[in-house]
């Protein structure tokens, strides 16, 4: 499977979704998580921690997220 289609939680399928804070987390989550397919992951993971945790990111302990129904990487970054 190409990294564009690897499949990951979408957890943007929820019409609750929770708050800001925790669709940042969790976004960071997948984006950590899915590091080894893209090199650039590392940033955007770095960048969604400072967007909610401001300095503190760096202590930040990763959001788990729920195995649910999922979506392809690609369209997990056109989404977030």
């Amino acid at each position: 499977v190409s990294c564009n289609k690897m499949n990951v939680t979408n957890i943007f399928a929820d019409d609750k979704r929770g708050n800001n804070m925790e669709i940042l987390c969790k976004a960071a989550t997948i984006a950590r998580e899915s590091q080894s397919c893209h090199r650039y992951l590392e940033g955007i993971y770095h960048n969604l921690l400072s967007l909610g945790w401001g300095t503190r990111a760096g202590h930040k302990t990763p959001c788990s997220v729920a195995a649910g129904s999922t979506t392809s990487l690609k369209n997990f970054l056109k989404q977030l």
